[in-house]
């Protein structure tokens, strides 16, 4: 009976470390671009993302199986780049990577002006107050929900609806020139 309980948990291991090599392959770039977005610095976000998987990978076995797997990695994500924020008590300016290039536009003018619109909007959400920065780019850059948000953050539905949309209103009204 011992014989096959251990070839039952060693199956069991197998297949959970094939869910968390998917999930790493499927998660992996939007960590990054997520701990990128929030520290400004690529080497800095990389070593958020190797820590943020290693800690995902040591708790692997002890997590709900039942909850989606995004919302628990952006809130490891972020709460390291918190921290390593806070470590280094001074917070740099964000270099926000820029969104993904749209497709090709007719002529170099609307080229210029469709590029001078990314850097404006990029400044603009770098402007944000961090809470109002998170739901935006959580949203609307890593297409979360409002609950997975609410859980990634520890904020409640209402909380996140409101920053949101203060967040939106701030981009529009600063960027209402460009729209």
């Amino acid at each position: 009976m011992a014989a096959i309980e251990a070839a039952v948990a060693q199956v069991s291991r197998v297949e959970e470390e094939a869910e968390f090599t998917e999930l790493f392959a499927q998660y992996r770039l939007r960590a990054y671009h997520y701990a990128l977005q929030m520290l400004g610095n690529p080497d800095d976000a990389l070593e958020v993302t190797q820590e943020a998987f290693l800690r995902l990978h040591r708790h692997w076995r002890r997590r709900d199986s039942t909850r989606p797997f995004a919302p628990w990695m952006y809130s490891v994500v972020r709460n390291l780049a918190i921290d390593l924020l806070r470590k280094r008590a001074s917070r740099r300016e964000c270099e926000i990577e820029a969104a993904p290039e749209a497709a090709p536009v007719a002529s170099p003018e609307q080229d210029a002006e469709r590029r001078q619109f990314s850097e404006r909007l990029w400044r603009e959400i770098a402007r944000l107050p961090e809470a109002q920065r998170e739901v935006l780019l959580l949203r609307d850059w890593h297409g979360l929900s409002y609950a997975e948000i609410a859980e990634a953050t520890g904020a409640s539905l209402t909380t996140v609806n409101s920053r949101l949309h203060d967040a939106r209103s701030r981009l529009r009204e600063r960027l209402r020139r460009y729209l």
